[in-house]
């Protein structure tokens, strides 16, 4: 190999590897749709095997805005041992709110709008509102209110070696 090309393959990589290693996955406006109950049930039946969070919040929920830096660090860590989140978005304004609020803090987790039919469904009571299934799809935790981090570590981690 000569050394143009080698000079060239190197500094691919390197950009690669550089950009992988750098950039946050996080979803775009349009992939930021309403979810209705029914469809939120198929969803946690897709993703049975693994340990779901289901985070419902709002971005004008100080609490909620706190867990979650903890949520996409969980994630980072997490979804290739076989960890799931979505969060539902409860925002009145959810279009205009939600998708400026996800790039901002750099959610890299599927994010939903909340489609009418859920918070009755979940008796929700107070933002944030969490729930971890396990990988058998049943609910094993519900949190009311802010949770930190190695709490929910802590609890996930059990329902990953199972």
């Amino acid at each position: 190999m000569n050394k143009q090309l080698f000079k060239y393959v190197c500094l691919t990589l390197l950009l690669a590897v550089t950009l992988f290693t750098t950039s946050k996955i996080s979803y775009a406006a349009s992939d930021i749709k309403k979810i209705k109950l029914a469809e939120l049930r198929d969803l946690l039946a897709k993703n049975k095997g693994k340990v779901v969070i289901l985070d419902l919040w709002a971005t004008w929920c100080p609490p909620c805005r706190k867990e979650i830096p903890g949520f996409i660090n969980l994630y980072n860590k997490y979804r290739d041992k076989g960890l799931e989140i979505i969060g539902i978005a409860f925002d009145e304004n959810g279009l205009e709110m939600v998708p400026p609020f996800v790039k901002k803090v750099g959610i890299n987790y599927p994010v939903y709008l909340e489609g009418g039919d859920i918070a009755q469904a979940y008796d929700l009571r107070a933002y944030p509102t969490t729930i971890i299934y396990d990988k058998d799809g049943r609910e094993a935790k519900e949190h009311i209110g802010y949770a930190a981090e190695k709490e929910f570590e802590d609890e996930i981690g059990k329902l990953l070696k199972k």
